[in-house]
């Protein structure tokens, strides 16, 4: 595990050091997402990469119904449940 040192400013900005920026495809505009881990404060950068990630994550397998599909069908079965 590699260990960075930066300051948060007065209008609460953290630079990000530029080895990190490159590794990680940061550039200028680039949105990222601060989360609470255990304690600790988790920045994921929404990098075309990351992005890719994402979507093969939610891919559906070969034959199998996307997961928007399978909640519509969860969903309609929760209303026939409540019609009856």
């Amino acid at each position: 595990m590699r260990s960075f040192r930066t300051v948060v400013s007065s209008k609460g900005q953290v630079v990000i050091p530029a080895e990190l920026r490159a590794e990680f495809g940061l550039d200028k505009g680039t949105p990222a997402t601060w989360t609470e881990q255990e304690g600790r404060l988790v920045l994921t950068p929404m990098t075309m990469r990351r992005i890719k990630e994402i979507r093969g994550f939610l891919k559906p397998a070969p034959g199998q119904p996307s997961a928007f599909d399978g909640l519509f069908e969860e969903r309609e079965r929760e209303r026939k449940r409540e019609d009856q």
